[in-house]
């Protein structure tokens, strides 16, 4: 049961790293699946930085500044500098407007199923699970470059 909830913490401390934020504006019928999400984005407490980019035909996201805890936290977990790590992995569009693809949690050195959610030009929402969907969180994401 400890080490259970242990998870649980530890995912929810990556996914969010940072207090709720108010929401950015829903997203319009079918703005999120044109609205490119390729760029330089930052945490709700401006904790890590990434690139998205297309890879191959899907979207991925990589590492590219973060705070010394975070870096921390990511090579206790998985033995591996947070830096350079492609943590949003094959990103593919889905029908609903939404991209679906995996993220990696390097503190647990593990994946979760997650959702980007473009809310504008400059903002989206990024949503995972671990357990089969037990333990879930969504965070903003806001675009830097």
């Amino acid at each position: 049961m400890i080490a259970i909830r242990s998870l649980f913490l530890a995912a929810a401390a990556l996914l969010t790293a940072a207090a709720p934020a108010p929401p950015p504006a829903a997203p319009t019928a079918g703005n999120a699946q044109s609205s490119s999400w390729e760029g330089t984005w930052r945490n709700t407490n401006n904790t890590v930085h990434l690139r998205t980019a297309k890879c191959g035909s899907a979207m991925c996201g990589t590492v590219v500044w973060a705070i010394p805890k975070a870096r921390e936290d990511a090579r206790n977990g998985s033995g591996r500098d947070l830096i350079g790590r492609q943590l949003f992995q094959n990103f593919r569009p889905a029908d609903d407007g939404t991209w679906k693809g995996k993220v990696f949690i390097p503190d647990l050195n593990t994946k979760a199923s997650a959702t980007v959610t473009p809310t504008g030009r400059n903002t989206m929402l990024v949503s995972g699970c671990l357990m089969f969907g037990l333990a879930c969180k969504t965070q903003h994401w806001w675009r830097i470059g």
